[in-house]
């Protein structure tokens, strides 16, 4: 037996296709067309490995049950066509076709299969293949399938046109059409006996030929059509993402502004510390998503003075215990105005504990060292270093070198010895200060 030339390839572009049906599946999880694709081309991929098996096979006894194997894949098509042209076109099959053509499958599968009216238990051999002689119900149900794929040619020709790719208005036409004309040449040589294009051994291999190189240009086109539209949404998602940050920090930043008014001896003060502990978070090599979380910490770390009357800021007698209380209160105060916006989750326990001190002497839990976050310790290094060169209503604003040698004299009470250090070699190299020119 010699086999047909077009099979073996047939088959093996149908396998890659299945394949590639079924990655862009579970790819593309929101477009069922490719799901819906698959039966009709898993059936496809029947149908030729039979024919496949049928050309290297040598007994007339196999013909003849692989012969009715192969015909009840192409009863399948009944199923798997409707399906197949529903999917490309987005159109639903009703449910009443979907029930009589599964059902028409089954029962014509059954007869196939357990008499001899559709395929016959006669062999004979049809283009040096062993196969079996066709029974008397055979052309009813082969003319019944080719109006079937007749019918939703023309459906999807309708939807072909709709379609902006030149490529695939004529490709897709083409191909289907070979296919049925293909299935046509195979039907006739059947029911002759003799092949009706001598030289073509197997039609149907053409036509399964056709139609997968076909739908595979159009998966080719779809597919890159939804990469292009993927990437359409990505730039346009993050151009909204780009504007929605841009909006929410200057929001942060007219907060800060906000709270900075509201004591006018401290004017532009978170904004600075910002800058000074973003500086120090850079040095120690801390990840991006932390530093902004300590930038907007530092814009927002006084947020509960909101809650301190302005009698109490602004005085510049000793304060009282109850107006101590007020003070103390305001880290709470910020983390709890703050956990109303979820937006600001990363950034409460950075407010809450920027005035712990490392000896556990600070306020509001008495943390220390390492209880204390890292980034809560880095504020209030920075927020100490400004607070002291600003000029406060009890006492006058330090120098830098002054406010310098009080970080030293603070390492490992107030502040953490690691950062005081780094924020001091930043300071040193900014303003040329030299160890030798601390004060005493």
């Amino acid at each position: 037996m010699t086999p047909s030339f077009f099979t073996l390839p047939v088959f093996v572009i149908l396998l890659f296709l299945n394949i590639g049906l079924l990655y862009l599946c579970i790819y593309i999880k929101n477009d069922r067309k490719y799901c819906r694709a698959i039966p009709f081309f898993l059936c496809g991929l029947f149908t030729i490995a039979i024919q496949l098996i049928i050309e290297f096979n040598k007994d007339p006894a196999s013909g003849i049950v692989l012969s009715k194997l192969q015909y009840v894949g192409f009863w399948a098509y009944f199923i798997t066509a409707p399906i197949l042209v529903s999917a490309l076109t987005a159109e639903e099959l009703k449910p009443s076709l979907s029930i009589t053509f599964f059902s028409f499958a089954i029962i014509t599968g059954f007869i196939t299969i357990f008499t001899d009216l559709i395929i016959s238990s006669k062999p004979f051999v049809y283009n040096n293949f062993f196969i079996a002689k066709i029974g008397k119900l055979y052309p009813f149900v082969a003319t019944l399938l080719f109006i079937l794929c007749i019918y939703y040619y023309g459906r999807f020709i309708k939807f072909i046109n709709n379609i902006k790719s030149p490529e695939l208005r004529f490709t897709m036409p083409i191909g289907l059409g070979l296919c049925i004309l293909a299935g046509m040449l195979d039907y006739a040589g059947k029911m002759n006996g003799i092949s009706i294009i001598p030289w073509l051994k197997e039609p149907f291999s053409i036509g399964m030929l056709s139609i997968s190189l076909s739908f595979g240009t159009f998966i080719l086109f779809s597919y890159s059509e939804i990469i292009s539209e993927y990437q359409s949404s990505i730039k346009a998602i993050a151009q909204l993402l780009q504007k929605n940050y841009k909006t929410f920090n200057e929001f942060v930043q007219l907060v800060a502004k906000t709270l900075d008014a509201k004591d006018k001896y401290i004017a532009g003060h978170s904004i600075r510390v910002a800058e000074y502990a973003v500086r120090i978070a850079r040095v120690l090599n801390l990840e991006e998503d932390q530093i902004e979380n300590l930038r907007q910490a530092c814009l927002l770390h006084d947020i509960g003075k909101i809650g301190i009357p302005d009698g109490v800021l602004n005085k510049k007698a000793p304060l009282s215990e109850k107006e101590r209380f007020h003070i103390y209160r305001h880290p709470a105060l910020g983390k709890e105005i703050l956990s109303q916006v979820s937006d600001f989750q990363n950034i409460l326990d950075i407010i809450y504990a920027h005035h712990e001190r490392v000896d556990g002497t600070g306020y509001p839990d008495g943390l220390k060292k390492e209880e204390i976050p890292l980034l809560a310790r880095i504020l209030a290094v920075a927020d100490a270093y400004d607070a002291m060169l600003s000029e406060r209503p009890y006492r006058s604003a330090k120098t830098k070198l002054e406010a310098i040698k009080e970080l030293l004299n603070e390492k490992e009470k107030q502040f953490d010895a690691r950062i005081v250090e780094k924020f001091i070699d930043i300071l040193y190299q900014d303003n040329n200060l030299s160890v030798n020119n601390l004060p005493n």
